[in-house]
């Protein structure tokens, strides 16, 4: 240890309330050579810091010998456009040998981050899809969430989440039926569809089974889904609409011959229609 660090250089750390213009100062003066800013990072860690979802852990930020910020530019950035004080942990006398290792290790998926932090129980990334499918649904941009939103996402819309992972099952004989886009669907349609009749389109579409002519509907989805790639935003988009278009000719009692894309969305969620 004190051949890295002489007795009057030894790491120290400090519990500081970082203010805007505290985290602007050091920005200005001391970020001298960090990666480029990536701004989807900042947007989210700002989101979290004006809802009130930061949490103070071990991670802060860094400062050299020379009080050059080697980590933590993000974090002061998000500060700065948040508006909010925030607590951190303030490392100084950090080595610039430290950067060789700093950030370099395999980073967590979403569902490594909750599932450490146990507040959904365990959590798959079939669950995380489904959730991020169902808040994207027509629009051109799934929404990027950090994992405190994900949290309480989840535990909103949960419920609906869940049935529609168990009512369309990930099984070899639905590869390209039972995605993520399906499900989705399936979610959002949760509040506002009987769960006996949404059970059912699903039980059928999963097996290509249906007991009346006029549930052609839901088998000409199934062929569409087969034939169709479930990658690139166009398909995902395109896919999307003509669940929701089946689905809404099923409860609809219609029997189209041909599926064609909603241009609107079929099923709202709570409170979505008067926004």
């Amino acid at each position: 240890m004190s051949e890295h660090f002489p007795e009057n250089r030894q790491p120290t750390v400090e519990l500081v309330n970082v203010t805007p213009d505290m985290a602007a100062t050091w920005l200005e003066q001391t970020n001298r050579r960090n990666r480029k800013i990536k701004e989807s990072i900042v947007v989210r860690y700002s989101r979290d810091m004006r809802d009130d979802k930061w949490i103070l852990t071990h991670q802060g930020i860094a400062f050299s010998p020379d009080d050059i910020l080697l980590d933590g530019q993000h974090r002061l950035w998000a500060v700065v456009e948040s508006g909010r004080t925030i607590a951190m942990h303030v490392w100084r006398n950090i080595t610039d040998e430290a950067m060789m290792v700093i950030d370099s290790a395999t980073g967590r998926s979403m569902t490594d981050i909750l599932n450490i932090a146990r507040r959904n129980g365990q959590v798959t990334n079939h669950q995380v899809a489904c959730l991020r499918a169902m808040l994207g649904g027509l629009s051109a941009k799934v929404p990027r969430l950090t994992p405190a939103e994900v949290s309480e996402l989840l535990q909103q819309y949960g419920k609906a989440v869940a049935f529609a992972i168990e009512n369309l099952p990930a099984i070899a004989s639905t590869r390209g039926i039972n995605t993520a886009t399906t499900r989705g669907v399936m979610a959002r349609a949760y509040f506002s569809v009987h769960h006996v009749t949404l059970r059912e389109f699903c039980r059928k579409l999963t097996t290509g089974i249906v007991t009346s002519d006029g549930e052609g509907v839901v088998v000409l989805l199934r062929q569409t889904l087969q034939m169709t790639g479930a990658s690139g935003l166009a398909n995902r988009i395109a896919r999307y609409a003509k669940i929701e278009r089946a689905l809404r000719a099923y409860v609809d009692g219609e029997n189209p011959s041909r599926i064609h894309c909603v241009t609107s969305e079929q099923f709202p969620l709570p409170g979505e229609d008067e926004l």
